[in-house]
């Protein structure tokens, strides 16, 4: 699936996921204790301290929802790859695990590679 129409599934699920949401305003009252999360990009200038613990209370309200979404997103895909797999024969299968291990043996060499570019950079600057 590609990657754009895999984002356009998953916030049609949020969407959806949002809209079901039950009227639980509890989280307009003052939390008992502050709440962690992450702000997004650009709030932490702009919001107050209130604002931000709202702000990682919401976070916490929807958490548990999209990971159950995610988790549900993950299956479906499992369950499309197999069935697609399952059109190949054999043969094509075969072709298809040569192709999967060398792809995954470049991957390695290119990230030992790199590995191996990068403590090279780290031990030029300690001789500095």
């Amino acid at each position: 699936m590609s990657s754009v129409r895999l984002r356009s599934v998953a916030i049609v699920l949020v969407a959806v996921s949002i809209l079901t949401v039950s009227g639980d305003f509890s989280v307009c009252q003052e939390p008992k204790e502050k709440a962690k999360g992450r702000l997004p990009a650009y709030y932490a200038d702009i919001v107050t301290d209130a604002q931000r613990q709202r702000i990682y209370e919401v976070q916490e309200k929807y958490s548990a929802k999209l990971a159950a979404l995610k988790q549900e997103m993950e299956t479906l895909e499992a369950r499309r790859d197999k069935e697609v797999e399952d059109v190949l024969d054999a043969q094509q299968k075969a072709k298809l695990k040569k192709a999967l291990e060398a792809a995954a043996a470049k991957r390695k060499k290119s990230a030992a590679e790199k590995k191996g570019a990068d403590e090279a950079k780290v031990g030029n600057k300690k001789a500095k």
